[in-house]
């Protein structure tokens, strides 16, 4: 499961390399990442754990490309 996920993210995070960094969402303020984290962690909230994902893809990438 872990691995499907991961290689779903990956593939995702490729995706949005294609499309450029205008197809990034703007990052999370330090407020609305604590919020997030806090439903993702308590609730196992599927869609607050997404969110942060697509809000960190920037930093994924930016990783891939200077890694």
């Amino acid at each position: 499961m872990f691995l499907a996920s991961l290689l779903l993210f990956l593939n995702s995070a490729l995706c949005m390399l294609r499309l450029g960094s205008a197809a990034f969402p703007r990052p999370l303020n330090g407020t609305e990442e604590k919020e997030y984290l806090d439903k993702w962690i308590n609730g196992k909230d599927i869609s607050a754990r997404n969110k942060l994902v697509e809000h960190n893809l920037r930093l994924v990438t930016h990783i891939i490309n200077n890694g």
